[in-house]
């Protein structure tokens, strides 16, 4: 993509664009706002295609402390963010959360390991906490009442170090995933925190600057409604395909895809061939397909989940190779942390330690990889044969 190189002027906006877990997810934003945006990952360099905006890529709680030194105008934080920073001289300008999201708010957590002796917060006494965000933390054993040794770390994964160099984190959890992957739970939730635009006093006193600052909160604010219009509330099955006869005829044929549509009738109360019309019906919508599964127990004997940090190009051609791997069983995109998320399985370590190296971690444009090696997985069961 190309189009002309931002040149700091005088005029410009200097906007902070965050780094790490939310970069993807802002970066989503402003092509949805209709900005074109190019990146440069390794020189951590970032342009949209606006030339009265000069972006910079930062941490969200470096953004907030330059905001209101007034090395940025205007950026993209977090309430916790803006805490952690201490900054008083910075104005929230418009909410970018989503107002119906199905995990919530990004909170911030307190958790220890599930095998923890640490029962409640008075357990955090004398004990070692890791965390991003020490300020916060510092805040939160103050009013606990409770002396803790806090370890900053500003890493992408501090949870792996709990239970290592940490009895504790604090941290920032969205979803619980990266919680769970290191087999973490929540003891406290210490408050919730949103996505917002914020900007300094200074700048918002300066006419031509709150134009353009007021500009860009509308644009990212509609994306944002534009985005949760996309978004359905999740139910089990869709009602506009399915009824509970579909389902039960589904569920006869999944538990013996062999049964006769006549033995199917007895159950479903209707006529052979009225069961069979119902099941013509969803093949022809594609709702439904009957092939042959192999079952995964007699093939393999471990799986790994891996979450896969690439950027664009990358993704693209993952996504396109792996969907067609024989030992790929899942490939989600995803947001946050990761990107993609693959599910592989594998008859030994030797062939799983191959298949990473050859099929994802030695690809140009991977960044970071995390691989959970676990058992078979207990759904699905049954896969397409390996060809």
């Amino acid at each position: 993509m190309k189009f002309q190189r931002n040149m700091p002027r005088r005029s410009s906006l200097k906007f902070g664009f965050p780094l790490g877990a939310l970069q993807d997810e802002v970066i989503e934003l402003f092509e949805t706002a209709g900005y074109k945006v190019k990146t440069d990952q390794a020189f951590q360099k970032i342009e949209i295609s606006d030339p009265g905006i000069t972006c910079l890529f930062a941490r969200p709680i470096a953004i907030s402390s330059m905001i209101e030194k007034g090395i940025l105008d205007v950026g993209i934080s977090t309430e916790a963010s803006v805490i952690e920073a201490k900054t008083k001289k910075v104005k929230e300008v418009c909410n970018l959360e989503y107002e119906k999201s199905p995990w919530g708010k990004t909170k911030v957590v307190l958790a220890v390991p599930k095998d923890s002796k640490i029962a409640s917060v008075r357990g955090l006494r004398g004990k070692k906490i890791i965390t991003r965000i020490p300020e916060i933390t510092k805040e939160f054993l103050r009013k606990s009442k409770i002396q803790a040794e806090i370890l900053y770390s500003d890493t992408l994964v501090n949870e792996s170090k709990v239970g290592v160099i940490a009895d504790a984190i604090v941290e920032f959890s969205r979803r619980g995933d990266v919680l769970a992957a290191y087999n973490l739970k929540v003891l406290k939730i210490l408050f919730e925190s949103s996505v917002i635009l914020i900007a300094s006093s200074k700048a918002l006193q300066d006419d031509t600057k709150k134009k353009k600052i007021q500009e860009l909160a509308t644009r990212l604010r509609g994306a944002r409604s534009k985005q949760e219009q996309i978004v359905r509330p999740y139910t089990p099955w869709s009602t506009t395909h399915l009824d509970d006869v579909d389902l039960g005829i589904l569920r006869e044929l999944f538990e013996d895809g062999r049964k006769s549509f006549v033995e199917i009738a007895r159950d479903a109360k209707l006529s052979s061939v009225g069961v069979k019309k119902r099941v013509e019906k969803l093949l022809q919508k594609d709702i439904v397909r009957i092939q042959g599964l192999m079952n995964i127990e007699k093939m393999y004997a471990m799986s790994a989940a891996i979450g896969v940090e690439a950027d664009s190009e990358a993704l693209a051609e993952l996504v396109e190779r792996l969907q067609h791997s024989r030992f790929v069983y899942m490939l989600v995109k995803t947001s946050g942390r990761y990107n993609l998320i693959v599910g592989v399985l594998a008859s030994d370590l030797g062939g799983l330690e191959s298949f990473i190296t050859k099929e994802i971690r030695e690809k140009k444009g991977v960044k970071q990889i995390e691989v959970s090696v676990g058992e078979l997985p207990i759904i699905p069961r049954w896969f397409p044969p390996p060809f």
